[in-house]
C-alpha cells in the first residue's frame, strides 16, 4: 500500500515529535518557532503540537486508502460527504468544553468566597496557577494521571497536577470531550483538498491544545477556533465576504477574553487572599498595605510595583509549605 504526501507527512509529524520528548537537543529551537502560535511555549506543548496534526494527516490517508476501514469510510462519507456535519459537532464540542472550563473556574473562586477576577495559585506539591483568562483546570486532569504513573513526563515539564483535587469531579468532563473532538474533528477531514486538510489538521490541534492548556481566550484556542470558523463557513465558490463572519467570530473571543481582563484589572494594589496559612511569612520584599485574618483566609495587600509575573513568583517561594494556596488580583498592565 503507497502512503500518499500527507500521509508521509504524518509520519514525519509524529517521528518528530517523538524525537524532541524522547532528546532535549530540540528543545529550545522547537520552542522559539513555535512561541508565536502557542506562547508561553514549553516542550509538552510542542510536542502535541506535531504530533497530534501528524497523527490527524495519517489517521485521515489510513480511513481514506484501508480496505479494513472502509466500512467506517461509506459511514463517515453517507452522514457528511464533505465533512462539514463533523465539523459543526466538533466546534460545538470544543465550546462545550470551554463553556464548562470557564464555569470550573468560577466555581474555585465562588467555593472560597473571592472574586472571579484573580488568579489561584495552588501550592500543594507544586505550585500551579490557574485563572479564567488562562485556565489549567483540564491540564490538571492529565497532569494528575501522568504524576501518579511516574515518570511518563520530563521532571521539567509542567503538569498542573496540583489543581487536581480543587476541579475534580467536574474536569473529568475533559476526558469524555477531547476524544470526541478529536475524532469527530478526524472525521471531518473526509476527502477534502490537501491544502484545506493541513489547516484543519492544525487548527483542530491548536483548539485541543487550548482545551488542555489555556481556555478559551489562550492563543492556540483563538487562532484555532479562527481557523475552524473559517473552514466552516467558507464556501465554494469563494467570495471575500465570506471572511466577515469568521473574522468577527474570532474578534469576539479575543475582545470577550480582552473585556474580562480589564474589567478585572487593579493597578493600585494586589489583594492576596492566602488559604490555611499554618506558619509566619516574610513580606519584607513587598510594599504591605494591610493584613487580615478571616477564619482559615489571610487577606494582604501590597503595592503593585514590579509584573505580575515577577510577583507571584516571589509569592510561590513565600508561602510555599505555608499554605494550601493563594488567590491573586492582576494588574493587566504590569506586563507593558
Amino acid at each position: 500500500m503507497k502512503i500518499d504526501k500527507l500521509g508521509l507527512s504524518g509520519v514525519i509529524l509524529i517521528f518528530l515529535g517523538l524525537l524532541i520528548y524522547a532528546t532535549s537537543a530540540l528543545d529550545q529551537l522547537v520552542m522559539m518557532i513555535t512561541w508565536p502560535i502557542l506562547s508561553g511555549s514549553s516542550e509538552g506543548k510542542a510536542v502535541l503540537l506535531v504530533v497530534l496534526t501528524g497523527s490527524f494527516l495519517l489517521f485521515n490517508w489510513l480511513i481514506n486508502t484501508t480496505k479494513f476501514l472502509s466500512p467506517l469510510k461509506e459511514k463517515i462519507s453517507s452522514y457528511s460527504p464533505d465533512g462539514k456535519n463533523f465539523l459543526k459537532w466538533t466546534i460545538l464540542i470544543i465550546l462545550i468544553t470551554f463553556l464548562v472550563g470557564f464555569l470550573i473556574e468560577l466555581s474555585i473562586r465562588y467555593r472560597y468566597g473571592v472574586s472571579p477576577f484573580t488568579i489561584f495559585i495552588s501550592l500543594n506539591p507544586n505550585p500551579t496557577t490557574t485563572s479564567p483568562i488562562h485556565s489549567h483546570v483540564f491540564k490538571s486532569v492529565f497532569g494528575y494521571l501522568a504524576d501518579s504513573m511516574g515518570g511518563l513526563v520530563p521532571s521539567h515539564i509542567h503538569t498542573g497536577g496540583s489543581l487536581y483535587h480543587e476541579v475534580v469531579p467536574w474536569a473529568y468532563f475533559i476526558l469524555i470531550t477531547l476524544p470526541l473532538a478529536y475524532f469527530m474533528g478526524l472525521f471531518s477531514l473526509d476527502t477534502r483538498r490537501d491544502f484545506h486538510k493541513i489547516l484543519m489538521a492544525f487548527g483542530l490541534t491548536l483548539c485541543l491544545i487550548g482545551m488542555i492548556d489555556g481556555g478559551i481566550f489562550s492563543q492556540p484556542a483563538v487562532l484555532g477556533l479562527g481557523l475552524l470558523f473559517l473552514l466552516y463557513l467558507v464556501k465554494v465558490p469563494f467570495q471575500f465576504r465570506q471572511l466577515i463572519l469568521p473574522f468577527v467570530l474570532a474578534c469576539l473571543v479575543i475582545f470577550t477574553g480582552l473585556g474580562l481582563e480589564l474589567a478585572g484589572n487593579n493597578s493600585s494594589y494586589h489583594e492576596i487572599h492566602v488559604i490555611n496559612q499554618s506558619a509566619p511569612v516574610d513580606l519584607s520584599n513587598f510594599q504591605v498595605i494591610s493584613t487580615e485574618t478571616q477564619e482559615n483566609m489571610t487577606i494582604v495587600r501590597i503595592n503593585t510595583t514590579g509584573s505580575d509575573k515577577n510577583t507571584l513568583e516571589t509569592l510561590f517561594k513565600v508561602y510555599e509549605g505555608k499554605a494550601d494556596g493563594f488567590f491573586m488580583t492582576w494588574n493587566l498592565f504590569s506586563y507593558f
